[in-house]
């Protein structure tokens, strides 16, 4: 059975370094006249490798290690650039690929130093958006940020960043009226379908019970 483990390289002599044919961002490495492993240029650069110099089997595991991080910030970068994350999403993305705690630590340190992990920016952005293009009131929004990994005290700064108290309660009458000539039965199971439904949207148990029945009622 195959393992997933890197391969051994064992310490030696580096007798060549060569920029890769096909990505020219790439390093060869060769001990002792055989090819060892691979690394991007400003690593290798980073290090001040050269041709002669000897490498121990702690100066291995150091290139190994950087390496790894590397690969694993160009991968959250290209997780990334699609849109915005948290911590917490990039994280989970590059567990998912293999990533330790430790490496995990050191590709975050280097993401956040570089401006590229905001998650209280992240969270006021995702909060203003999801009220005015959805409507969302304050508990969905809420709910959708913790689960993105946010912490309490960035969401609920977020949350009060998007709309006012006023502001979300006039967001959910229009919702309630926009949405009481689709539901159906008696007043009182419409009520509560409707009622529901702004529960669902994110607003509050209270709110949703009183829109509903003044919306209702009006007809």
């Amino acid at each position: 059975m195959a393992s997933d483990r890197e391969p051994l390289v064992k310490p030696g002599e580096i007798t060549a370094l060569k920029q890769q044919v096909r990505n020219s961002a790439r390093t060869s490495i060769f001990i002792d006249g055989e090819f060892a492993f691979g690394v991007h240029a400003d690593l290798a650069a980073r290090e001040g490798l050269y041709v002669g110099q000897q490498l121990s089997e702690s100066d291995l595991n150091t290139l190994m290690c950087s390496e790894k991080v590397l690969r694993g910030r160009s991968t959250a970068l290209r997780y990334l650039a699609y849109a915005p994350r948290t911590e917490h999403q990039v994280r989970q993305r590059l567990t998912q690929k293999g990533f330790t705690k430790n490496e995990l630590d050191d590709i975050i340190a280097d993401l956040d130093e570089l401006g590229y992990i905001d998650d209280r920016a992240y969270a006021v952005e995702y909060a203003e958006a999801r009220f005015k293009n959805k409507g969302y009131g304050p508990g969905r929004i809420r709910r959708e940020l913790v689960e993105d990994g946010v912490s309490h005290d960035y969401v609920a700064e977020a949350v009060a960043a998007a709309a006012s108290a006023d502001m979300y309660s006039v967001s959910a009458k229009k919702l309630a009226e926009k949405f009481r000539d689709r539901v159906e039965g008696s007043l009182s199971e419409r009520k509560k379908k409707l009622a529901d439904y702004l529960i669902r949207r994110g607003y509050g148990y209270t709110l949703s019970k009183e829109l509903a029945r003044e919306v209702l009622n009006q007809r």
